[in-house]
């Protein structure tokens, strides 16, 4: 079928100079972790408007900077009637000013994004922006259905999840569901991605995603998670996830790969048959994924690790279990300590990621969750300051509770302090996190650790540098 509109699907650029992800539940600077994600719901968007007949390109702005006025050049060549284009709470406001700038270069484009602060805060997204319209939650199914009715002049009403200004008006239309079969799902259109661009840290070797599952059966209240993709657990069947394996390997030529799902491990029976799919197909792939502490146990890491697992990435939150219970984690300390201990039996490599300033944390319990950390003995270990993101329970508790320093938007980002109680400060939970990453990375035996796993002086320079960017960005900054 031949479409009538071009569509343009935007990773926006920066205009501060400050690359930043957006993808998911990942929004912080591209420094952060010293790599630059594949912004996959772009291209899994694209995937299903290439399938459709669409004209279309993306702009990854991020892996590939440009300038406005670049950025305008390439939409003048191309006459989009449709731009879609992710959001961010970080970025906010570099978003609606480049919008602004857009639709005053192409008023008659129709604007439209996607992410998790314009899903959360719909009406205000759009009140304080020149947005047309936000697709709520889970994009794909949606954005096709936005792109038939601009290409047909058709009504906006019977879009479901759909944000829109009707004249001076916003109507917001309900979800009334996810899509129920992922394997419906066309993959994403990779080769329209800048795949070179996008590397795995540490590794330095290119990298993507695969979406494996989707939705969150937890109630973590600091999580973005179920509020996009709901709380039921969608699983693509092992077979469809081994042909996109296949796909990867054979027209983009990348073996690495991160199984991109809130909890890839939810269920075991899948796991277990994914990885030996992966091993009776003989992939050759280095993978990674994340899992809670709660939903791995020996056989299971085994054959994950026999089937290419390098790392798993734990969600530990703090050591202290009153904490934890405030948070409504469903962990116990009990489930950490075994997982890490399962794992580094095994041989993974595993990333703890911690959050300083939850309910209930002082500079004790904050002392406690270093010491607690240092002693599970990851590979790694991620510290942040706890952002009550819009849509999380921890929004609507820190805002009731007064604990708000900012009503800067482009303060939510998770390297940055924000929330303030009678036991901590903003102030104290940067120090905080500081003194968290210089005690665990400055101890002489995990340098020593590390120094062992460098194989050539290139390698020592190339980590080296990933090193003193990844201290400036976490620990020097503010």
């Amino acid at each position: 079928m031949t479409h009538k509109i071009h569509i343009t699907i935007l990773n926006p650029p920066s205009l501060t100079g400050e690359a930043f992800v957006r993808e998911g539940r990942c929004e912080q600077r591209v420094s952060s972790f010293q790599y630059n994600m594949i912004p996959i719901s772009l291209f899994s968007i694209a995937g299903g408007l290439k399938n459709e007949g669409y004209p279309l390109a993306v702009i990854d702005a991020i892996a590939c900077p440009l300038s406005l006025e670049e950025l305008f050049d390439k939409l003048t060549s191309t006459n989009s009637k449709l731009l879609i284009m992710n959001m961010s709470s970080g970025t906010f406001g570099n978003d609606i000013n480049i919008i602004k700038e857009i639709k005053e270069r192409f008023p008659q484009c129709h604007l439209a994004a996607i992410g998790n602060h314009a899903s959360a805060l719909p009406q205000e997204t759009l009140e304080e922006s020149l947005l047309d319209s936000i697709v709520i939650g889970e994009p794909e199914s949606a954005i096709a259905e936005l792109a038939n009715a601009i290409e047909n002049n058709k009504d906006f009403s019977t879009i479901q999840a759909l944000a829109y200004k009707d004249g001076n008006s916003i109507k917001t239309n309900p979800r009334n569901s996810f899509e129920p079969h992922l394997d419906n799902m066309p993959f994403p259109a990779r080769e329209l991605a800048p795949n070179d661009k996008y590397f795995m840290p540490i590794i330095n070797e290119p990298y993507t995603l695969i979406i494996t599952t989707r939705g969150c059966p937890y109630n973590c209240i600091y999580c973005t998670a179920k509020q996009y993709y709901g709380k039921k657990v969608r699983e693509r069947s092992p077979d469809n996830i081994i042909a996109e394996i296949r796909e990867i390997l054979e027209k983009q030529n990348v073996k690495n790969i991160t199984m991109w799902s809130d909890t890839f491990t939810y269920r075991r029976e899948f796991v277990m048959e994914v990885c030996q799919k992966i091993i009776d197909s003989k992939l050759d792939i280095n993978w990674w994924c994340n899992s809670r502490v709660d939903k791995v146990d020996k056989e299971m890491l085994t054959l994950m690790k026999d089937s290419g697992c390098k790392g798993i990435s734990y969600g530990v939150e703090s050591g202290v279990q009153e904490i934890l219970d405030n948070v409504k984690k469903s962990i116990k300390i009990e489930d950490i300590q075994k997982a890490f201990a399962l794992t580094n039996d095994v041989g993974i490599e595993c990333l703890a990621h911690v959050i300083f300033g939850l309910p209930g944390e002082t500079k004790q319990t904050a002392k406690q969750t270093i010491n607690f950390v240092i002693k599970l003995k990851p590979t790694y270990a991620q510290f942040y300051c706890a952002i009550p993101f819009p849509g999380t329970e921890l929004y609507s508790l820190a805002k009731e509770s007064g604990w708000l320093t900012t009503t800067d938007w482009n303060k939510y980002e998770i390297n940055q302090a924000i929330i303030e109680t009678k036991q901590l400060s903003a102030e104290d939970l940067l120090e905080i996190k500081k003194r968290a990453f210089k005690k665990f990375y400055l101890r002489p035996s995990y340098i020593l650790s590390q120094l062992k796993r460098i194989k050539s002086p290139k390698e020592f320079m190339e980590k080296a540098k990933q090193a003193m960017n990844f201290f400036k960005s976490w620990v020097s900054s503010d």
